[in-house]
C-alpha cells in the first residue's frame, strides 16, 4: 500500500504543481504575444514566444513520461534491477554489487529519457534555428556523457555505499560526502571534464585579451587563462562564464559571443561574472546546495523499513540510494524557490558590480543583444519566475540598471 502513496505523492506534490505552473506560463506568453513586441523586432518576438510555448508543451509530455517511469520503478523496476544484478554474481563483494544496482538504475533511466534529449536537440532546437548539432556529435556527446557518468558515478556511489554500511547515522556523513563530491566536480570541471566535450583555445585577440586581464586585475581575479570555447558547433546561443576554483579558475568565452557582442559589451558581461566572484556567489550556491543535499539524505534516511518491504526490496545501501534518486525531484522542486530567490538577488548584485566596472549602458546593451540572439522571451508569469528563474527577467534587470528601453 505504501508504494501507492509514494506514487500519489509524486503526482500531487510534483507533477500537478509542475503542470499548473506550466499552464500559467503558457497562457501568459500566449497573451503577451498579442501585445506589441518588447526588446525585439516583431519577427524575433513572435519566434521567441512560439519557442517558449513549444518547449512548455514538450516539457509536459516529458513530465508525464517521467511519472510513468517513476511508477514503473516503484511497482516493478526496482525489484527487477536487484534480481538482474543478483543473477550476474558479480565478484568483488557486496559493495560492488550495490554499486552495480545503482549504475543499472541510472543507465536504464538514461536510455528511457534519451528520446526526449534527441527531440530537444535534434528536432525542436533545430526547428527554431538554435541547434547546429549533427547526429554524429549527438552520439559522441551521449557516449562521452555515459563514460563520465560511469566513471564519476562509480566513485561517488561506492563511497556512499561504504558510508551507509559502516555508520548508523549514515545520512549525515553521506550528505557531507555528496556535497564534497559536488564541490570537487566544480573544481575539476573546467580543466578535466569540459574539454572532453568542447575544444578550448587561448584567446588570440591581443587587444581584447589585455583589456580582459586589466579587468580581472581590478578585482584580484587570478585565472589560469582566457579561453574561447567552440560552442558554435552545437548551438548558436551566446554565453560566457568563469569556472573552477583556485588554480583551475579560467575565463571561458563562447565563440558565438565574440562574433555578436562588442568589446565593451563583452567586458560588461565579464564584469557581471566577476561580480559573482567578488561576492563569492559560487560558494554561497554550494552552501545552499548543501542544505538541499542534507534535506534529501535526512528524509530518505528516516523512511520506514516497511516502505522498502512493500517495494519488494531489502533496505540495503543500493536501494536506499536508488529510492533517494527517485524522490529527489519532488524535494528539489520545492527547494527551487529558495535557491532561485537567492540566485536572483545575486544577479542584481552582479549587474550592479559589472556596470560599475564598465557602464550601465554597455551592460544593458549586451544583455539586450544576448536576449535577441538567444531568442529568450523577455517576460514570464510570476509563478514561473518564482519556481524556475535563477536570473530576474530581463525587463526587471534593465529597470534596475536604469537602462532606457
Amino acid at each position: 500500500m505504501l508504494e501507492y502513496w509514494l506514487v500519489l505523492a509524486y503526482g500531487v506534490f510534483y507533477l500537478a504543481p509542475v503542470f499548473v505552473v506550466n499552464y500559467l506560463q503558457h497562457n501568459y506568453i500566449a497573451r503577451e504575444l498579442q501585445n506589441p513586441p518588447v526588446l525585439m523586432n516583431a519577427k524575433d518576438y513572435q519566434q521567441a514566444g512560439e519557442y517558449a510555448l513549444a518547449k512548455l508543451r514538450f516539457q509536459n509530455i516529458e513530465h508525464l513520461w517521467g511519472f510513468g517511469l517513476f511508477a514503473f520503478w516503484v511497482f516493478w523496476g526496482l525489484e527487477w534491477i536487484n534480481d538482474v544484478i543478483a543473477s550476474l554474481h558479480i565478484p568483488g563483494g557486496r559493495n560492488l554489487n550495490c554499486v552495480a544496482v545503482i549504475l543499472l538504475f541510472v543507465f536504464v533511466g538514461q536510455i528511457a529519457t534519451l528520446p526526449f534529449r534527441y527531440y530537444q536537440e535534434m528536432v525542436l532546437d533545430r526547428r527554431f534555428g538554435f541547434s547546429k548539432q549533427t547526429f554524429g556529435n549527438f552520439i559522441s556527446d551521449m557516449l562521452k556523457s555515459a563514460f563520465v557518468l560511469f566513471l564519476l558515478g562509480s566513485i561517488i556511489f561506492y563511497l556512499l555505499v561504504s558510508v551507509i554500511v559502516r555508520f548508523e547515522m549514515w545520512w549525515c556523513l553521506g550528505a557531507l560526502v555528496a556535497w564534497l563530491f559536488v564541490f570537487l566536480a566544480n573544481f575539476i570541471y573546467p580543466t578535466l571534464i569540459a574539454p572532453i566535450f568542447n575544444k578550448f583555445t587561448p584567446l588570440k585577440d591581443p587587444v581584447l585579451k589585455e583589456r580582459i586581464e586589466e579587468l580581472l586585475h581590478k578585482v584580484g581575479f587570478r585565472s589560469s587563462g582566457i579561453f574561447v570555447m567552440d560552442a558554435s558547433k552545437r548551438d548558436g546561443r551566446l554565453n560566457a562564464y568563469f569556472g573552477g576554483f583556485g588554480r583551475s579558475k579560467r575565463v571561458v568565452l563562447f565563440d558565438t559571443l565574440l562574433d555578436k557582442i562588442s568589446s565593451d559589451g563583452l567586458l560588461a558581461i565579464l564584469g557581471h561574472e566577476l561580480g559573482h566572484y567578488y561576492y563569492r556567489d559560487t560558494l554561497k550556491s554550494l552552501g545552499i546546495m548543501a542544505v538541499f543535499i542534507f534535506a534529501i539524505f535526512f528524509l530518505v534516511g528516516h523512511f520506514p523499513v516497511e516502505l522498502f518491504e512493500e517495494l519488494g526490496l531489502h533496505r540495503h545501501s543500493a536501494n536506499i540510494l536508488v529510492v533517494m534518486m527517485l524522490v529527489a525531484p519532488i524535494v528539489f522542486f520545492w527547494f527551487l524557490p529558495i535557491a532561485g530567490f537567492f540566485s536572483r538577488k545575486a544577479e542584481y548584485r552582479a549587474d550592479a558590480f559589472g556596470s560599475s566596472l564598465a557602464s550601465k549602458r554597455a551592460l544593458g546593451e549586451a544583455l539586450v543583444r544576448i536576449v535577441n540572439e538567444n531568442k529568450s522571451f523577455p517576460s514570464s508569469h510570476r509563478a514561473y519566475i518564482f519556481f524556475y528563474y535563477t536570473h530576474p527577467p530581463l525587463l526587471e534587470r534593465l529597470k534596475a540598471l536604469d537602462y532606457a528601453i
